[in-house]
């Protein structure tokens, strides 16, 4: 199969006259895939949930208000795997433009338990989802990490942090191994970029330092920058960013 390629060079390519313009399938091969993504800590479902990309992960969405206000965005599908609408796993939504993408693949994976008082179980999940245009196909990674581990009040949280960390990593090896270009996006709780290999951290635009809600892209399908919102009501700016396959 032809690797995706960008429009610029397809177009080089008809004018050399090295490809036949006419040809549906050449030319669908040769597409490129945009697509927007974002992250936003909605703080417990009192933010405002606003469409801010073409994929979003929300973090903090544990509350009833939160997911009536989820499901009140419009032209949007959502991966939410618990079986309870306040599962911890549902707090950590992915939301999609159900006009521009289908979902071919999730999971959810458990990185640590709750303990009361000091932190909910805590997951990682992750949709996989097919560009109903170029039939291009972007896996979507969604988490929020422990907090306080690193703040220099709770060290003791470090260890659940770096476990956390972890499998996060596993989850990106597995996905990247498959082919598929990755986009990581959470609440990282840790103002510092994280070595995670086959990823790049995208910098915030006029943003000095690195913030703990963070967007990673395997390689080569963006270099950012990342571009920060509004709060929307919460006590998290929200971000997003612009990737290619």
């Amino acid at each position: 199969m032809l690797k995706l390629l960008s429009s610029a060079v397809l177009s080089l390519l008809m004018s050399l006259g090295l490809t036949p313009s006419t040809s549906p399938e050449l030319t669908e091969a040769l597409a490129v895939t945009t697509t927007t993504v974002a992250t936003h800590n909605t703080l417990h479902g009192s933010a405002n949930v606003k469409p801010l990309a073409d994929v979003i992960g929300w973090q903090e969405v544990d509350t009833d208000a939160g997911h009536s206000k989820l499901g009140a965005l419009e032209y949007y599908d959502h991966f939410r795997p618990g079986e309870g609408r306040l599962d911890a796993r549902n707090s950590i939504a992915i939301s999609w433009r159900k006009n521009k993408y289908e979902k071919t693949g999730d999971g959810s994976r458990l990185t640590h338990g709750g303990e009361a008082g000091v932190t909910p179980s805590r997951f990682v999940n992750w949709v996989v989802l097919k560009n109903k245009d170029t039939g291009a196909k972007l896996a979507f990674i969604n988490t929020h990490y422990i907090s306080g581990a690193w703040n220099g009040e709770h060290p003791e949280r470090q260890e659940r942090w770096q476990t956390h960390n972890a499998v996060v990593r596993e989850v990106v090896a597995d996905l990247l191994s498959r082919g598929l270009p990755v986009v990581l996006v959470g609440d990282f709780n840790r103002p510092l970029s994280q070595d995670i290999p086959g990823m790049n951290h995208l910098r915030t635009a006029g943003v000095d330092g690195v913030p703990i809600d963070q967007i990673y892209v395997s390689r080569g399908i963006g270099t950012g920058p990342a571009e920060r919102l509004e709060k929307y009501g919460s006590d998290h700016f929200a971000y997003t960013a612009t990737v290619q396959y």
